[in-house]
């Protein structure tokens, strides 16, 4: 009878345990099966088995609810039922925590597991624990565990190799990934499908898709057949790669195979497409996958949004959601699609309609809200958001607070932002973003030294330093406070940890440097050495560099010295510093060291060097070093060519310039109209007036627009060589070809006609200025006085001097010279006299005396003043003839005047041509300091032209004569007269 009862009692037993794992596995209710199974426990008395327990736990886990799972594993281990929990049920636990993001507790559950002696781990345990460990991102303890597993004495299979290399993949450690692959295979483990496929996911993710494909043939060799996942991975490399041809040939290989094609492949290839932008493709896909009667779930509709969001069609993904129902990640989605494009109105509908939909928010959600209820002004909204996270269970993390320390600061509201920062290191998070941050708004609104202490804060808790938060407090203690602001940071942060303090102090010399501070460069440069600190080469050059450029060459010298002494001569930076030094004393001596150094090619001296030596008059040491070391020359732009061509063509080294646009040309760099105005400048200026024109005419063929430029230039050079008639055409022809003349324009056909004696044209010219609202300026000024002394009408030359005094324009040197000598010739000394007060009390003239002072080291002003108190006017005229000759010498002046006007007259008609070009070459210099633009290349035409000037120095008859009778032969007579006229003026200069 008690047989037959225990036989019953099994049998019911058994017929529970059955229908419980029935709910559980087969019908995936283990909600139910939990239901009977306490039943069983508590009315029915009846204790189903250990394995039905297990089949719960496993149900629950595998759903990512481990509440439940525990539920049961305390029911289990209850005094009613005492079941040992072994290595199967701990797999569960732990890989269930994991699957919902809580590797913290699973690795806590195994710990005290083990600790309470209830479990001995096997290998499917332990590698439940790595897949823990990795979620931690603690993936190098692995192999701590790795020596205790084999303690043990287990044997490692393939399933734990490949959670540990996938752990290498996740934290983008690719070559101790294959390096434990390498291993497994040492140690005699059989990769399989699996493992292979983790290969290939791993470097396809990373758009290493050749790679991928290499380890796929691989697997082929080895008998190994490739399932959808691995083909899954190649296609994600193709599409990371942009690849798309590709992949898309992949999917219709796959679908050729045989193999049923499922979703996850269909969105991996949509979101390939959306990252392209090819959104048409996306919606051909989305049909495909209909066809084939795939049901899209709302990871495909995500994709798909995301994927028009980064299009900026976030409007037309917000009504493509409307027919589905989204869930966090489709709102999410949304919100930052409106927040890149700060569409407030998109942004406020979005949030409506989440809040309608009951949406349960998770972590990225609740950020991506507060961030677009700051980006709509609602900043005490997004703060009360903030502080009811708590109520859904959810943590604020370091994005949390980093979203919301930054909308503060953008506003300008810092208390608050300093107290969200204070809520923040209240937390365990560790977190350098947050601190940037808060380092960056406090600089944005003027508050460095608050900035700083933050900063020390950051350094302390020994935290990674980002290189953007101090540049930001250097730039910002330099906007405060100058250079010593810089300084004052440097000295609040000596007592930190050596590695910060020399980092730190390195970006600051390189910026105060780059600034123009390099003194300032230096003390830094000096406390660190006084610490010991280390100070890189890059800081080295700097110093030396701002040094050479603030010309401090001497403070220079010691630091060079300790820069080889530590660096040694093949460093790089201490050779550039070198030659850079060599360059500044001895261009020679750089040669020379240059043409002796071990790979030289690798040694170029800086653009700052050429700049240096051009600004300080050294145009020739600057061209020396660009033609002699070719091939150590830095990275030139056409800027610094052009510089270079101009300055030469000023001091009078045609050859030289043409040398060098014959070196421009040879590297490719197409010359531009500023180069070619320069050129036409040093012709017009050596008196090739012919080979000027003619390369202004050959502009065209190389389709390049003469500027403004050119044509002041031609203008200007025609006025001084007198030939007026040809100037006013070509000013007639700038005018016509659409380009607005300017006063130094005016002012060199002005000059040129009041020379002639032609006051009636010059007046024109005058009226003609003003007409275009513009204003005479001293130049015009003393060109009319002059034109005015010339014909002896002083009259006239005080009338005009008084007009326009009441305009405050008054004439420069010269021309109240012209009133002054012009007035003494008629014996009007009194009136001379107040002129030459005048004279001395006018700022443009006392600089150009003092200028003489300083060259002479005499007191000439002094002098001059004495003498006309003493009413010496003679005296004192001849003490400013002598002023003029000084600065404008007989060597510098041009053959302007006709051979029958006076010696005296051609001295004051070249000072003025003088100060002319002075003019044209300063406007020309401005010209050259704007933006440069490309141009077509040189046809072959103008090669031979530049190869023909570079041997003409002054025309000869033979080629006179050519030109002159081709253009007889075309009809172009006057052309022809001019050319004769230019010819003879040459032949008798050239002779």
């Amino acid at each position: 009878m008690a047989r037959f009862q225990t036989l019953n009692f099994l049998n019911q037993s058994r017929k529970w345990d059955s229908l419980i794992r029935s709910l559980c596995l087969k019908l995936k209710d283990p909600e139910k099966a939990l239901l009977l199974l306490r039943d069983c426990l508590t009315n029915l008395g009846i204790l189903p088995s250990s394995f039905t327990f297990h089949s719960l736990i496993h149900g629950f886990a595998s759903q990512g609810k481990m509440d439940k799972a525990i539920e049961v594993l305390e029911l289990m281990i209850h005094d009613k039922v005492k079941y040992p929990f072994g290595n199967f049920v701990s797999s569960c636990v732990i890989s269930g925590f994991c699957k919902i993001s809580k590797p913290q507790l699973a690795l806590g559950f195994f710990q005290n597991a083990v600790n309470s002696q209830a479990l001995r781990p096997n290998i499917a345990t332990y590698t439940a624990l790595v897949g823990a460990l990795i979620q931690l991102g603690r993936v190098s303890e692995v192999s701590d565990w790795v020596s205790w597993i084999e303690s043990e004495g287990l044997e490692f299979d393939v399933v734990f190799y490949s959670s540990w290399i996938c752990g290498y993949f996740r934290e983008g450690v690719f070559v101790e990934a294959l390096r434990k692959h390498k291993e497994m295979i040492e140690r005699g483990i059989v990769p399989d499908t699996v493992s292979y496929t983790i290969l290939i996911d791993g470097f396809s993710r990373e758009g290493y898709v050749e790679k991928a494909i290499g380890f796929l043939e691989k697997m082929k060799k080895e008998g190994l057949e490739p399932n959808l996942v691995t083909y899954t991975a190649i296609m994600l490399g193709f599409c990371k790669k942009g690849k798309l041809d590709e992949a898309y040939a992949l999917f219709k290989m796959v679908e050729n195979l045989g193999i049923e094609v499922d979703e996850f492949m269909y969105v991996t290839l949509i979101d390939g497409f959306c990252t392209s932008g090819d959104i048409d493709c996306v919606f051909g896909l989305l049909e495909d996958m209909e066809k084939k009667r795939i049901s899209p779930s709302i990871v495909t509709y995500n994709s798909i949004i995301n994927g028009l969001c980064k299009a900026g069609r976030t409007p037309e993904a917000d009504d493509f959601s409307k027919g589905i129902d989204g869930d966090t990640v489709t709102f999410s989605t949304l919100l930052h699609g409106y927040i890149e494009e700060e569409n407030v109105i998109g942004i406020l509908e979005t949030k409506r309609r989440f809040e309608e939909a009951g949406v349960c928010m998770d972590l990225v959600m609740c950020n991506t809200h507060i961030k677009a209820l700051l980006m709509v002004g609602a900043l005490e909204d997004a703060y009360a958001f903030y502080k009811g996270m708590s109520g859904k269970d959810l943590v604020a993390d370091s994005v949390t607070y980093c979203t919301l320390i930054n909308g503060y600061c953008i506003v300008g509201r810092i208390d608050e932002a300093l107290e969200i920062f204070d809520e923040f290191r209240d937390t365990s998070i560790s977190s350098v973003s947050c601190y940037k941050c808060m380092i960056y708004g406090l600089c944005k609104n003027s508050m460095v030294d608050m900035a700083i202490e933050v900063f020390m804060e950051l350094s302390e808790k020994g935290l990674e330093l980002v290189s953007g938060t101090y540049t930001s407090l250097i730039k910002s203690s330099f906007k405060e406070h100058g250079a010593d602001g810089v300084l004052k940071f440097i000295h609040r942060i000596e007592n930190l940890e050596p590695e910060v303090f020399d980092i730190v102090s390195n970006s600051a010399i390189c910026f105060l440097c780059k600034r123009g501070f390099p003194l300032d460069a230096c003390e830094i440069f000096m406390r660190m050495r006084n610490k010991g600190s280390v100070v890189i080469s890059r800081s080295y050059y700097s110093i030396l560099k701002g040094l050479i450029s603030d010309n401090q060459k001497g403070l220079g010298w010691p630091t060079l010295n300790t820069f080889v002494k530590e660096y040694g001569i093949d460093e790089p930076w201490v050779s550039k510093a070198l030659v850079s030094y060599m360059c500044m004393k001895d261009v020679d001596k750089a040669l020379f060291f240059l043409a002796n150094t071990q790979n030289a090619s690798a040694v170029a001296f800086p653009v700052s060097v050429l700049k240096v030596l051009t600004k300080k008059g050294r145009i020739l040491d600057a061209y020396k070093l660009v033609i002699s070391a070719e091939g150590n020359l830095p990275v030139m732009e056409l800027v610094d060519y052009s510089i270079m061509v101009h300055a030469l063509c000023k001091e009078g080294y045609l050859d030289k310039a043409l040398d060098l646009c014959a070196l421009v040309k040879k590297k490719g760099i197409t010359l531009n109209i500023y180069a070619y105005n320069s050129v036409i400048y040093g012709l017009c200026h050596q008196g090739c007036l012919v080979q000027a024109f003619r390369l202004f005419d050959s502009l065209e063929k190389i389709d390049l627009v003469p500027s403004e430029i050119t044509y002041a230039i031609l203008i200007d050079s025609l006025c001084k060589e007198g030939y007026l008639l040809d100037a006013k055409q070509l000013f007639e022809k700038m005018v016509t070809k659409g380009f607005n003349p300017n006063v130094r324009v005016y002012n060199s056909l002005i000059d040129g006609y009041c020379k002639l004696g032609n006051m009636e044209e010059a007046l024109n010219l005058l009226i003609d200025l003003k007409a275009r609202c513009m204003n005479p300026d001293e130049f015009t000024v003393s060109a009319l006085i002059n034109g005015y002394c010339q014909k002896g009408d002083m009259e006239g030359a005080l009338g005009f001097f008084f007009e326009f005094k009441k305009s405050d324009i008054l004439p420069d040197f010269l021309g109240f010279m012209y009133l002054v000598r012009g007035l003494c010739a008629k014996g009007r000394l009194e009136e001379a006299w107040g002129i030459l007060r005048e004279m001395l009390q006018t700022r443009s003239v006392l600089e150009l005396i003092n200028k003489v002072d300083t060259e002479t080291e005499t007191e000439l002003v002094e002098s001059i003043i004495s003498l006309c108190e003493q009413r010496s006017i003679q005296e004192a005229v001849t003490l400013l003839n002598k002023v003029g000759s000084i600065l404008f010498p007989l060597g510098r002046r041009r053959r302007a005047q006709s051979i029958a006007e006076k010696e005296e007259k051609i001295h004051e008609g070249e000072a003025i041509c003088a100060v002319s070009s002075k003019c044209s070459s300063l406007n020309c210099q401005t010209d050259l300091d704007g933006r440069l633009s490309n141009v077509k290349k040189v046809e072959k035409e103008v090669d031979d032209y530049y190869n023909f000037e570079k041997g003409c120095r002054l025309p000869d008859f033979e080629s006179y004569y050519s030109l002159i009778a081709s253009l007889c032969s075309r009809g172009e007579v006057l052309e022809a007269n001019r050319m004769t006229k230019l010819m003879l003026f040459d032949m008798g200069t050239g002779g």
